[in-house]
């Protein structure tokens, strides 16, 4: 098995961890004169590689598409990326905010671990190496990953080809975009890129004053300027209602005035949300004193007056501010507010205290753009994550091509989170790549995740999934339970899912029918399943909603509701992120095939559409009703019809699945079948 990985960046050198340790014969092409070139400056020289926050809190932090990442993160996060570090050879520390450094404060002893393992795992890494293009063949109609051409000519073949090239941040460091050029040529979806996480200039003049003067501890709002007089006027009717309007960005934390404009870590993050392609400009809103209301704020300015009643107005303010803040500050407020910088303190009348009161809580700045990429510390943008499989990091489109790392459209705040994801979705590409047999298609077993002891490789399992697909009527949920119940894995009730989003749009009042109001209202529900005390509790927003879940109402909401395309596709997100996290069971129709489709087990279970109108009938008998036989096959064809014939998940076989006819055989010896499947790769 040949992987080959374009660039040995972070994502480049942990996706050949992922990929070596899989077994795969891996070989790392670079175009510049050594690896890890971009980790060199990363914090500073000191390399921020992780933040030790809980991986749940990790994804509020990631700006662009954090559902993608569940799998990556959850399969290989923080405390596994600071363990294997210390594994090899490079000590870890956690400080303020949970970035963790290596001990040493020096960036070049995460590459150096990196390179460390790559060497005892025989890993080739090849520097000044250019890749041009990457090769691709026809199987069956559709394109294949083959391996790479270099720039000097030279070929070299693999049955996987993992993208690390980086974005267009730090161009110096060799990320000129390749990966995006790549995908573009094979016809994958980009997204527009921009810098982010970088320094933003201004408008103003008066901050040049103050180049160099770091704050901490102040807060920045960024709001959409008005477009007009109109609406201009409108926002200042509406001022008071400010505190309830959405802002494009605020935060809490540090910045710096610079000879351009404004940076530090607050300003890098407001700027990954400023979007200067749609806005030409953005208004920042700095408040001096967060800490304080603006009516303490007035009686704190009260208390300095009564203190110096005879000081000039500036030389009051240096109680407030840093001397160089209050210089200008002075300066602002004799034409913001009306008071001149030689004013006696005690002259200043109520109204002009509170006017300087909320000057200082909301200074505006005009935000006019960005430094550009040669000083952004990640790209916006980058392929489309609907292009990838979250689960695997490959190619929807071509089997065999991986991408990872900063050239996909994901990116986070300042922290070490940009890393973690380097990290994440690389090991998780290597460990999938390498799981593919020569023809280009996936072995069996489950994935793994590379973790060391000792110096020496051991392999952990990620918690196994078993999918059972097929027609309604076959057994599947029953066969799910016994089958969850003998391997003591959770069953995963998919219906009760759609059950409790059907709650929440009916608790939201969302009409049935207005398909706009559920695709957008949809998103903000969180579900999930847990086991306490041997009962399967579905939580719906963290509250339990099992007696609520079986009413009529609900269930017409279900079934009218799971049609909708941007609906299915967030619970599909909730399922894979349960799979991620626990070993599962799920049954329905598209499990194997888009739910899990790396699942270890997968299982395709029918039965004939006599022997299921059978088990119906039987079934509305017990109830004391009196079913015809014809009428329950013909709705059992006529709906095997439909759910293989719609346009979003239709039920299909996956190629990999084994198929199990039920026909003759009872729940429980269908059940025996998949354990004993399951038993060969658990």
């Amino acid at each position: 098995m040949k992987v080959i990985i374009i660039g040995a960046g972070a994502s480049g050198l942990m996706a050949a961890q992922g990929a070596a340790a899989g077994g795969a014969q891996v070989t790392v092409l670079e175009k510049n004169e050594k690896a890890g070139k971009k980790i060199y400056i990363t914090g500073k020289g000191r390399c921020n590689f992780t933040n030790a926050c809980e991986t749940q809190e990790f994804f509020d932090s990631v700006v662009t598409n954090p559902r993608f990442l569940y799998s990556a993160v959850y399969g290989f996060d923080a405390r596994e990326v600071m363990h294997f570090f210390e594994e090899n050879g490079c000590p870890v520390k956690v400080e303020r905010g949970n970035r963790a450094f290596p001990v040493s404060d020096h960036a070049s002893d995460i590459t150096a671990a990196l390179v460390r393992s790559l060497k005892r795992q025989n890993v080739r890494l090849l520097t000044r190496c250019e890749v041009s293009e990457i090769l691709t063949e026809q199987v069956d109609g559709a394109l294949r990953a083959l391996g790479v051409r270099l720039t000097d000519g030279r070929t070299f073949h693999a049955d996987a080809v993992i993208v690390c090239t980086g974005g267009l941040s730090y161009p110096a460091t060799g990320s000129t975009g390749d990966g995006l050029a790549f995908a573009r040529k094979l016809g994958l979806a980009v997204t527009p890129t921009a810098p982010a996480l970088v320094p933003m200039t201004v408008k103003e003049t008066w901050p040049l004053q103050l180049q160099g003067l770091s704050l901490k501890n102040v807060a920045v709002r960024v709001e959409e300027p008005p477009r007009n007089e109109e609406e201009k006027e409108e926002k200042r009717a509406e001022k008071k209602r400010r505190r309830g309007e959405k802002p494009v960005y605020e935060g809490f934390g540090e910045m710096l005035f610079t000879h351009f404009g404004v940076s530090g870590p607050l300003i890098l993050s407001a700027s990954s949300y400023c979007d200067f392609d749609r806005c030409r400009q953005f208004r920042l809103l700095l408040d001096l004193k967060p800490a304080l209301s603006s009516e303490q704020l007035v009686l704190r300015i009260r208390r300095e007056i009564e203190a110096g009643p005879l000081r000039h107005f500036e030389t009051q303010l240096r109680s407030l501010f840093p001397a160089r803040l209050a210089e200008v500050m002075a300066q602002l407020s004799a034409s913001v507010c009306g008071i001149a910088p030689e004013r006696i303190a005690r002259s200043l009348n109520e109204q002009e205290i509170r006017r300087f009161a909320d000057f200082a809580k909301a200074v505006p700045l005009t935000l006019t753009g960005t430094r550009g990429y040669a000083e952004a510390v990640v790209t916006r943008g980058g392929v489309s994550v609907k292009e990838i499989n979250p689960s695997t990091m490959e190619s929807r489109k071509i089997p065999g091509l991986y991408f990872a790392g900063e050239t996909l459209d994901v990116n986070a705040l300042t922290g070490g989170f940009n890393l973690q994801i380097a990290w994440s979705t690389g090991m998780l590409a290597g460990t999938s790549a390498a799981r593919r047999d020569d023809r280009g298609e996936k072995r069996g077993g489950p994935l793994k995740k590379y973790s060391s002891e000792g110096g020496e490789q051991r392999m952990n399992q990620i918690p196994v999934s078993i999918a059972i697909d097929g027609p309604a009527g076959a057994g599947k949920s029953t066969v799910a339970k016994l089958v969850a119940g003998k391997t003591g894995y959770i069953y995963v009730d998919t219906g009760a899912m759609y059950r409790a989003m059907a709650l929440f749009l009916i608790r939201r009042g969302i009409p049935a029918d207005d398909q706009e109001a559920i695709s957008r209202v949809s998103q903000e529900a969180d579900i999930s399943i847990e086991y306490r005390d041997g009962e399967q509790v579905v939580l719906l927003n963290g509250e339990n909603v099992n007696a609520f879940l079986r009413t009529e109402e609900v269930g017409k909401m279900a079934s009218a509701s799971s049609v909708n395309g941007d609906l299915r596709a967030k619970l599909v997100s909730l399922q894979q992120e349960l799979g991620t996290r626990k070993s599962v069971v799920m049954d329905g129709r598209d499990i194997g095939t888009v739910v899990l489709p790396h699942a270890a087990v997968k299982i395709f279970l029918t039965a004939s559409v006599e022997e299921r109108a059978k088990r119906r009938f039987k079934e509305l008998e017990a109830k004391g009703e009196k079913p015809d036989f014809a009428t329950i096959a013909k709705d059992i064809e006529e709906r095997d019809y439909r759910d293989s014939h719609r346009a979003i998940s239709p039920l299909k076989q996956a190629d990999d699945a084994v198929l199990i006819d039920s026909s003759n055989l009872s729940a429980e010896e269908v059940a025996d079948r998949i354990l004993e499947i399951w038993r060969t790769v658990k």
